[in-house]
This record gives C-alpha cells, sequence and structure tokens, in this order.
C-alpha cells in the first residue's frame, strides 16, 4: 500500500516515539482534542478573509501529522495549505482534506478507545498464560523477537509499566536472561 494513503501508521508514530506508544496514545488524544473542530474554525477564518491564520493552523496540522505518522491528511493538507498560503483562496482539494481529517479522527478514536477494553479484561485469564508462555519459549530459545509481537505478548500480560519496561530494555538489549528474570519475577 502507498504510505501517503495510510490514515495511521502506528509503527511509524512509535517509531518517532522511541517505541513509547503509551506516550504515542496520549498525543494521538491530544490530536482528535485539538483537531476535531478545525473544519469549524478555518470556515470561520475563511468567512473573516484571514487566510494566514487559516494558512497558520493548516501548517501546523500538516507538521504534526507528518510526525504521528497520518499520512493521508499530511499529504491531503498540502495543497490547502499551499492555497491559503499562496492564493489566499480555498482549495479545490479542500473538500477531500475534511473527509480525511474526518476519518483520520475517527480512526483515532476507535483505536484511543481499544486498550479500555483491554485494560479491563483481566490479566491472569487464558490470553496471559499463553502470552507468558510464548514468550518465555522464544527468550530461552534465544529467538529474534519482533517489537509489535513483543508488545503483543506485553500487552495480554498487562504488566505494571516498570517490569514491562525492564522486560523490553533487556530484549533490545539482546540479554534475554535478564528479560526471562524480570517475566519470572512478575
Amino acid at each position: 500500500m502507498d504510505q501517503s494513503t495510510t490514515v495511521l501508521d502506528i509503527d511509524f508514530g512509535m517509531s518517532q516515539l522511541s517505541g513509547n506508544k503509551k506516550l504515542l496514545f496520549t498525543l494521538l488524544g491530544k490530536f482528535t482534542d485539538e483537531y476535531r473542530s478545525l473544519d469549524t474554525d478555518l470556515q470561520a477564518h475563511i468567512a473573516k478573509g484571514d487566510f494566514t491564520e487559516a494558512y497558520s493552523l493548516v501548517h501546523t496540522l500538516k507538521g504534526v501529522t507528518g510526525n504521528l505518522g497520518m499520512f493521508a491528511l499530511h499529504n491531503a493538507s498540502k495543497p490547502v495549505e499551499s492555497s491559503f498560503r499562496n492564493d489566499r483562496q480555498v482549495a479545490d482539494e479542500y473538500p477531500a482534506f475534511v473527509a480525511v481529517l474526518d476519518e483520520t479522527i475517527a480512526t483515532v478514536d476507535a483505536l484511543i478507545k481499544e486498550p479500555e477494553v483491554t485494560a479491563s479484561a483481566p490479566a491472569n485469564g487464558a490470553a496471559a498464560e499463553q502470552a507468558r508462555k510464548q514468550l518465555l519459549a522464544a527468550l530461552k530459545a534465544s529467538e529474534f523477537i519482533a517489537q509489535d509481537k513483543l508488545d503483543e505478548w506485553l500487552d495480554a500480560l498487562a504488566l505494571p509499566q516498570e517490569k514491562r519496561t525492564a522486560i523490553i530494555d533487556a530484549v533490545d538489549e539482546l540479554d534475554y536472561e535478564e528479560a526471562i528474570e524480570a517475566l519470572e519475577n512478575s
């Protein structure tokens, strides 16, 4: 899939934040809070002929979306930003831009609600036990563990943040003995 049409690339967003998923989700929540009314705000500036402020809002949005991996919105904002800045008018692409903005916010809203469901599930269930067994087996075999797989197992275990961080750090350092110890003492 062409990255320019990706609504939200979680892996890219996490790579921008050194793998800190909690921080990414916090920033995504702030994004939706701040930009949910963007179309209304832009329409107000356009009605007043204040294209400088409209440009500033879209320019900031473009930077934020580029850094968080919201590539479809990042790319959709470019012609709108350019039209506000250079032509002092609304770009023909504005309706498509608003559609991508709405889709991006809906995607983030849905994603942010998912962890609430997971967090309320008991960590001592069959899924947690299976995740613990799989993670221990991979560590004992000194297997390479992809970050998304490690996150999946740790999410299922619902460990305290300091324990989770200790395991991630040990795996990143390829110190599987330390990771095993941290996991077995959790």
